[in-house]
């Protein structure tokens, strides 16, 4: 019998692919519909958003995989660097995603990214490693892919003694996360979208 492989980190070769089935899987992600809020706009906006973050991903912390072909796809900020700045945004490619969404997208974008720092900015364990970004391929969720992902990383922290931290939007995930032992510690309404917001967060298992 052969053995299962486990998640990989990602080539950088295979990153346009990997943005692609992270586009396909967050499509209906309430974040995502609320700064693109047309289906049309959404099927093309969220794949050169995804090539940023996880290009910031591959730069400052670590972005997982399934082996190919890719159907999961974790992207993980370092302790050093857990949360990227408008500048990492310049340098992977902010200004193509910006001229794909329009004008009106970049406003609620950046409404959101003022309203995310003045509600979380302090909630974050430190140190630790941040979810930024978890997406399953539509056809391939349901099957452990996107939890397999999760505890690669809480796995190696746990073995340094680091917390791992995250938020949704979306209450169907908060149950999964909490099954991986990541505990609610804010639940709250983001004021510019009328977002729900859950911020969580995983203590180590094994103490420094």
């Amino acid at each position: 019998m052969a053995a299962t492989v486990g998640p990989v980190p990602l080539p950088p070769e295979r990153l346009v692919a990997a943005a692609a089935v992270m586009g396909r899987a967050l499509v209906d992600d309430p974040l995502i519909i609320y700064i693109l809020p047309d289906a049309q706009q959404r099927a093309s906006g969220v794949a050169p958003m995804m090539t940023m973050f996880l290009r910031i991903g591959l730069a400052h912390g670590e972005v997982w995989v399934t082996p190919p072909p890719i159907t999961g796809v974790a992207c993980w900020l370092a302790p050093a660097h857990p949360a990227p700045t408008q500048e990492d945004r310049d340098a992977a490619g902010w200004r193509e995603v910006a001229d794909v969404w329009g004008s009106a997208a970049v406003a609620r974008y950046q409404a959101f990214v003022a309203d995310m720092g003045g509600v979380v900015g302090s909630l974050a364990p430190e140190p630790h490693w941040h979810l930024a970004w978890l997406g399953v391929e539509p056809g391939h969720q349901g099957q452990s892919i996107g939890s397999t992902l999760v505890r690669q990383m809480t796995t190696h922290a746990d073995a340094k003694g680091i917390a791992c931290w995250l938020f949704t939007f979306a209450p169907r995930n908060v149950p999964i996360y909490e099954h991986i032992g990541f505990q609610v510690t804010r639940d709250t309404i983001l004021p510019s979208s009328g977002l729900r917001l859950w911020v969580m967060a995983r203590p180590p298992l094994v103490q420094p």
